[in-house]
C-alpha cells in the first residue's frame, strides 16, 4: 500500500512544481519504500510507496502506459485470475506490480474494470488522450481517497492532510459539517470538515474532465443475488471456502502479519485461520493484539464469569503465539480530543493507537481485524423478528423472544423484545422515533449554541443511513454496510498506522464473502436458538467452545479510563483551560461540566461525558483554524 496524491489544472496552466512536491511530502509517513512525482505542465501526479505484497517490491508509479497515467494505492487479491482474464501470460507473470494490472484492466474494460478487482484499493488513471482523470475505490472503503474540485483546478490525495498542503489553495472549515457532529456525535461519517473536500465514497468512481465531475456507484449491497443450495451442508462449506480464500489472500506478504483478537466470533476466526495458513508456509503469527487489559490486581479474572482474557489466553497457547493485551490510557483519550479531527476524522477508537505502536515497533507491516464481520458476515438478528412478524412465523418468534428474554419466565422482557424487535420496526419512522429504543438524541448536545444550530436547521431532520430498525435483515445489512462508519474507521486508521508503517486489512469485508453472505436465506441467521450461526457451523473446527463476545472486564476498563481522561480535563479547566471563546459552543456552560468530575464512573456519567468529548473537539478545531 502506499498514498497517492494528484493535481489537474484543467485551463492548461501549469502546475506549480514547488507547491506539489510539498504536498507529496506531507504524504511521506504513508511510504518509506520511494517517492515519485510525475509533473507534465497541467498535471502532477505523486506516489508514496510502502512495499507489502512481494510484488510491491516492483512498483515504479507514476506508471504510463497505453496513453495512461496511473497512481495506486491498492493490493489486489485475485491476481491470477486478472492474469488470465487479460491473457498476461509470460515469465513476468508473477512480478507483475498491481499498478500495471489496474492499469491493463482499464485500456481493457474501462470504468467495468473496476467490478472486476478484488481487494483494497484507490488510484486515479490520467488519459492522455481525451484529457480525462477517472478515479476509483474499493467497495467496503478500506482505503481512502479524498478530493477538491474549485474552478478549474481538481486535486486528489489519499489523505486529506496532502490536500490541506496545497498553501495555495485556500481552505475554510464548514460549519454545516460542523453543527452536524455536534447535533449527532455518534453518526458515523467521512464527509470532511472542509468546504469542497469530499471523500470518494466506498464501491463508486469518479470521473473528471473540463465539462466537470461525475460519480457513479458500481456496487451496492442491496443488489446481491440470491444464494440457494438444495443441501443446507453447502452453505457452511462455500463459506468456510470463500473465507479461508480472503485471510489466505490477506497474508500473502514477505513481511510479519499481527492480528486483532478478542472473545468474539469475527477476530478469533480471522486470526486462528491466518496462523494456520502462515503454519503451512513455516511461519506464524508474529503478535496477536487485544484492547482488553491484562489480568493483574486492578483487573482480575472475572469470577464465576466469561471472562474473554480466558479464551484470548487457550486459544494462544493452542496457537502459538502470545497476545499484547491493552495498554491505552486516559492520557491517551485525553491526547485523541486534541488531535485535528479535520485532517483524521471523528473515529473515537483511539485504543488501537497503543497497539499500532507497539506493532510498528514489531516490525509489523499487516494488521489483520475483524472489522464488517457484524454488517454481513457474522450478521446478527437486527429486523430477523419483525421479518419472522411480518411472515407469520409464530412458531420461530416464540423460540426467539424466550431466547433473548432468558426463558419465559420473564414475561416482562419477552414483552419488551416483542415490542421492540417485532412490532416497532414495522411502524412508520415518526412513531419509531418517538420510542426508538436508541439514546435521546437531545441529550447529546447541551453545549451547542442555539443560535449556531438555528443557522443550520437542516441538521435537526437529518439521519444516518441506519438510524432504525427495519423489518427485514437483508435492508438492515445493506443499510450498515452504507451507513458510513466502516469507511470513515478505516480511513482513521489508515492515517494513524502510517507512520508505523503499518496497512490494516479486513478479511470479513472481502467482496467474494459479501456477495455470497448477502444473497443467504434470512433463515440462516438464527439456528438452534443462537445467532451467526452460519460461522459458527463454518469454523466448528477451529473454534473454542463457548466463543461469544463478552468482555465485562474490558467495558470496566473502559470506564476507567473515561474517569482518567475526564480528571485529566478537569485539572487542565482548573488551570485556566478551554475559557476561549468559541462561536459554536457554549463555553460557560462546558468548563463547569469539565469540572464536574464524578468520584466513579457509571453509566449516567456518560450522559455528561460524551457531549464534552465531542465538544472539545470542535473547541480544539476552533482553535486551529478559526482563529486570525
Amino acid at each position: 500500500m502506499s498514498a497517492i496524491i494528484g493535481r489537474i489544472h484543467f485551463s492548461g496552466t501549469p502546475v506549480p512544481a514547488e507547491a506539489f512536491r510539498d504536498a507529496l511530502d506531507s504524504l511521506k509517513a504513508f511510504g518509506r519504500d520511494g517517492t515519485q512525482a510525475w509533473m507534465d505542465g497541467p498535471l502532477a501526479l505523486g506516489h508514496q510507496q510502502l512495499d507489502i505484497t512481494p510484488e510491491s517490491r516492483y512498483e515504479r508509479q507514476p506508471l504510463q502506459k497505453h496513453g495512461l497515467v496511473i497512481v495506486a494505492d491498492a493490493i489486489i487479491d485475485n491476481r491470477d485470475e486478472l492474469r488470465d482474464r487479460l491473457g498476461i501470460d509470460n515469465p513476468g507473470r508473477a512480478t507483475l506490480p498491481d499498478s500495471e494490472l489496474i492499469i491493463d484492466a482499464y485500456h481493457r474494460w474501462g470504468a467495468q474494470c473496476v467490478e472486476k478487482l478484488v481487494g483494497d484499493f484507490a488510484f486515479a488513471i490520467w488519459d492522455t488522450h481525451d484529457q480525462s482523470l477517472f478515479c476509483a475505490r474499493d467497495h467496503i472503503g478500506a482505503r481512502p481517497l479524498y478530493y477538491r474540485h474549485v474552478g478549474d483546478r481538481f486535486l486528489f490525495a489519499t489523505a486529506i492532510s496532502g490536500l490541506k498542503a496545497f498553501k495555495d489553495v485556500p481552505l475554510a472549515i464548514d460549519e454545516r459539517r460542523v453543527a452536524s457532529f455536534l447535533r449527532w456525535p455518534f453518526d458515523a461519517t467521512e464527509d470532511s470538515f472542509f468546504q469542497d473536500i469530499h471523500p470518494l465514497l466506498p464501491g463508486h468512481w469518479l470521473h473528471v474532465t473540463l465539462r466537470g465531475v461525475k460519480q457513479h456507484a458500481y456496487w451496492q449491497p442491496d443488489d446481491a443475488s440470491c444464494v440457494r443450495y438444495s443441501c443446507p451442508a453447502d452453505y457452511a462449506d462455500h463459506f468456510r471456502a470463500l473465507l479461508e480464500t480472503a485471510v489466505s489472500d490477506r497474508i500473502r506478504t514477505p513481511y510479519p502479519i499481527g492480528s486483532h483478537i478478542s472473545g468474539g466470533l469475527d477476530s478469533t476466526g480471522v486470526t486462528i485461520l491466518a496462523n494456520r495458513c502462515l503454519n503451512r508456509q513455516g511461519r506464524t503469527l508474529k503478535q496477536s493484539y487485544s484492547w482488553a487489559p491484562p489480568i493483574s490486581a486492578t483487573y482480575p479474572l472475572a469470577g464465576g464469569r466469561r471472562d474473554e482474557r480466558q479464551l484470548i489466553d487457550q486459544v494462544c497457547r493452542q496457537e502459538g503465539f502470545t497476545c499484547h493485551f491493552g495498554a491505552a490510557s486516559g492520557h491517551d483519550y485525553r491526547d485523541f480530543l486534541s488531535r485535528d479531527v479535520a485532517e483524521e476524522g471523528t473515529t473515537d477508537l483511539f485504543e488501537e493507537r497503543p497497539v499500532m505502536a507497539h506493532a510498528g515497533q514489531e516490525g509489523i507491516r499487516t494488521m489483520l481485524s475483524g472489522w464488517g464481520g457484524d454488517e454481513a458476515v457474522t450478521f446478527g438478528i437486527r429486523g430477523y423478528a419483525a421479518y419472522l412478524f411480518k411472515r407469520g412465523q409464530w412458531r420461530e418468534l416464540f423460540a426467539m423472544t424466550r431466547v433473548n428474554a432468558g426463558g419465559c419466565r420473564h414475561p416482562r422482557r419477552m414483552a419488551r423484545f416483542l415490542w421492540q424487535q417485532a412490532l416497532l420496526p414495522m411502524m412508520p419512522d415518526p412513531v419509531y422515533e418517538r420510542f426508538s429504543p436508541f439514546r435521546e438524541t437531545e441529550r447529546l448536545n447541551p453545549f451547542l449554541r442555539g443560535d449556531f444550530l438555528k443557522r443550520h436547521p437542516h441538521i435537526n431532520r437529518q439521519r444516518m443511513p441506519a438510524w432504525r430498525e427495519y423489518p427485514d435483515p437483508h435492508t438492515m445489512q445493506a443499510l450498515l454496510l452504507r451507513n458510513g462508519h466502516l469507511a470513515s474507521r478505516m480511513a482513521t486508521w489508515a492515517k494513524w498506522s502510517a507512520p508505523h508503517d503499518i496497512v490494516y486489512r479486513y478479511p470479513l469485508t472481502d467482496i467474494r464473502l459479501l456477495r455470497f453472505t448477502l444473497g443467504l436465506p434470512p433463515e440462516l441467521l438464527w439456528q438452534h436458538g443462537k445467532p451467526r450461526a452460519l460461522y459458527r457451523r463454518a469454523l466448528n473446527d477451529l473454534l473454542p467452545q463457548r466463543v461469544g463476545k463478552h468482555d465485562p472486564v474490558n467495558e470496566r476498563k473502559r470506564m476507567e479510563l473515561r474517569k482518567g481522561c475526564w480528571q485529566l480535563l478537569a485539572q487542565e479547566a482548573q488551570e485556566g483551560g478551554f475559557r476561549d471563546h468559541c462561536d459554536w459552543l457554549n463555553t460557560r456552560a462546558l468548563r463547569p461540566s469539565i469540572q464536574n468530575t464524578p468520584n466513579t464512573m457509571t453509566m449516567e456519567h456518560l450522559s455528561t461525558f460524551i457531549p464534552i468529548c465531542s465538544a472539545l473537539q470542535m473547541w480544539h478545531l476552533w482553535q486551529r483554524y478559526m482563529i486570525k
